[in-house]
């Protein structure tokens, strides 16, 4: 470089911080001539006037220097500043990009901690690269994956989850194959009977689910308008269905069900024609084995308008002499627009669910069936609207409660809590 004696070089400020830090080469140097070389000497000072300025730059500096210095380090962190620049753009077109980050922080954390060890770069800086603070860094890797529980969350660090011995027995509940075809509310509804578990059932499905349950699949029906009884007896539901048997052929089966309590107050089968005759004797053992005749407020039953519900029936309701009120009614009419889905689904529930569409051999076992089926149905199922109760013991006085088990439930929060945070099964530990 040829330049005059007179002019006076006009030197970029970087070029006194290279010199000033031996950033230089020798070559570089000998141009700068001693005169100014020996006036930025007087820069390499100890102290500063409002050294605070810069301090936070020169912290970094170090590793800026050994970047520039080595050209391998220089082209890579050039390279990475492309990809940073092409990451933060796809992260800022993302619009859940909080949730994203939640479902792959374990690979950030994993991908900082590689870079950390190979450039030696601070922890904040390469954050900045992935777009997340340090502290968030910091947060994710403290974060424990315990593979003991379903939704892989140390029971430590968050004891409010149920309990490793809860979660064995939701799963010891699911996986009984006494319990394949239940639906969760009926599992929940007898685990907490039973003592097994104490928490919401909103908690059990979200485990039970997790945990791997699987309802069978059955073809879906479209949902059909019902309504609700305010008391035991109000409403009495009548429906025919047909079973058939491997050796005995076709039976009819009728169940004579309560609207309020659910359950199957009782059932007839006959292999021959089920008419009028048959549903009169079926509603004539009813009224005898609930002591219905000595009822003082209305009893409705309702049935579709087939045949079978006339005649005989109409006649023997009309002169029924005793203190309630017997009214007949037929669904999905003018004056009834409502359905008939509450007989309708026990047969659904008899056929999938209990007899998992399995066929008896004879009619002496599929008496002994529908007898075992009234047992389960009445006793051993939880419907959703009875909050716990059987069917049966709703019959029998009790009413349902939808606060019954709120008092163990709020115990056992409080009790999982201590639990979870004194849990020593965990290999982490």
């Amino acid at each position: 470089m040829n330049l005059s004696h007179n002019y006076k070089k006009n030197y970029h400020p970087l070029i006194i911080l290279f010199y000033v830090y031996g950033m230089l080469d020798h070559k570089q140097i000998e141009i700068i001539p001693k005169n100014t070389r020996s006036n930025w000497n007087k820069f390499k000072h100890t102290n500063y006037d409002y050294d605070d300025w810069v301090k936070p730059f020169l912290i970094q500096f170090e590793d800026i220097k050994t970047i520039y210095m080595r050209e391998h380090l220089r082209k890579s962190m050039i390279l990475l500043m492309h990809i940073s620049n092409g990451y933060m753009q796809v992260m800022k077109s993302i619009t859940k990009k909080k949730t994203l980050l939640k479902t792959n922080s374990k690979a950030i954390v994993n991908s900082i901690d590689t870079l950390v060890s190979v450039s030696k770069l601070k922890i904040n800086r390469i954050c900045a690269f992935y777009g997340v603070s340090k502290d968030w860094y910091y947060r994710e890797k403290r974060k424990l994956n315990c593979m003991l529980s379903p939704f892989k969350r140390c029971y430590k660090q968050h004891p409010n989850q149920l309990s490793f011995k809860e979660v064995f027995a939701i799963e010891q509940v699911i996986f009984d194959v006494t319990n394949y075809g239940k639906r969760k509310t009926t599992l929940y509804y007898q685990a907490m009977r039973n003592g097994l578990i104490n928490c919401a059932k909103s908690t059990f499905n979200k485990y039970a689910t997790a945990l791997g349950y699987q309802k069978p699949k059955h073809k879906k029906k479209i949902a059909k308008v019902g309504f609700r009884a305010t008391r035991v007896f109000e409403w009495l539901h009548v429906d025919i269905t047909y079973v058939p048997t491997l050796e005995d052929g076709m039976q009819k089966v009728a169940f004579v069900k309560d609207n309020f309590s659910k359950a199957i107050l009782h059932c007839k089968s006959t292999s021959s024609k089920a008419d009028s005759h048959f549903i009169t004797e079926l509603f004539k053992e009813t009224f005898e084995k609930f002591n219905l005749f000595d009822k003082t407020k209305p009893i409705n039953i309702v049935s579709d308008g087939g045949s079978e519900n006339k005649g005989e029936l109409l006649s023997w309701i009309k002169h029924i002499k005793a203190p309630p009120l017997v009214n007949k009614i037929t669904a999905r009419t003018q004056e009834f627009p409502f359905s008939n889905n509450m007989a309708e689904s026990t047969h659904s529930i008899y056929k999938t669910e209990f007899l998992k569409k399995e066929l008896s051999k004879t009619i002496a076992i599929h008496l002994e069936n529908l007898k075992l089926f009234v047992d389960y149905y009445n006793n051993k199922r939880f419907p959703t609207e009875l909050f716990g109760l059987t069917p049966l013991e709703v019959v029998n006085g009790k009413t349902p409660d939808k606060y019954f088990f709120k008092d163990r439930i709020e115990q056992a929060r409080k009790d999982r809590i201590f639990v979870n945070q004194k849990f020593k099964g965990c290999p982490m530990y």
